[in-house]
């Protein structure tokens, strides 16, 4: 599996709005300052991300975008979804699937495989991310 270039940049966007939860907007200029990304992609990403309730844009002269909802409960899972679609390893696991084989012997590996790899993006929030981030910065 390989995230596309839009959905790296959409988690290490919110990643910086999760380690400043609560403290307020955050310029998309700052943002993409912390992160070392371009401004015209994080716009479009930012775009996709407010419409599906993850961010929020604040208006005004200190103005910027926040998480819309704790960091605690916006999973990678969710953000890379928001950017590019719900998450397929191969054509067996497309709804509905775009693999013509019905009774192919590697279609529960494939199945397993899915599963897993979606249990554990859910399973990670930014709150987490933040916080090992945070770790990482005091030692």
């Amino acid at each position: 599996m390989r995230l596309s270039p839009a959905a790296e940049f959409a988690i290490r966007g919110v990643s910086v709005l999760a380690e400043a939860y609560g403290q307020g907007p955050i310029s998309l200029g700052e943002i993409c300052r912390r992160r070392q990304i371009a401004k015209q992609y994080l716009v479009k990403i930012f775009g996709l991300l407010s419409r599906a309730g993850v961010i929020m844009p604040v208006r005004g002269k200190n103005g910027g975008y926040v998480l819309a909802r704790d960091p605690g409960k916006i999973t990678l899972l969710e953000i890379i979804e928001t950017v590019e679609g719900p998450i397929a390893l191969n054509f067996c696991q497309y709804m509905p699937p775009r693999c013509q084989e019905l009774d192919c012997p590697l279609r529960p590996v494939w199945r397993k495989l899915q599963a897993t790899v979606r249990k554990t993006l859910g399973s990670v929030t930014m709150a987490s991310c933040a916080a090992t981030r945070g770790e990482r910065h005091k030692r």
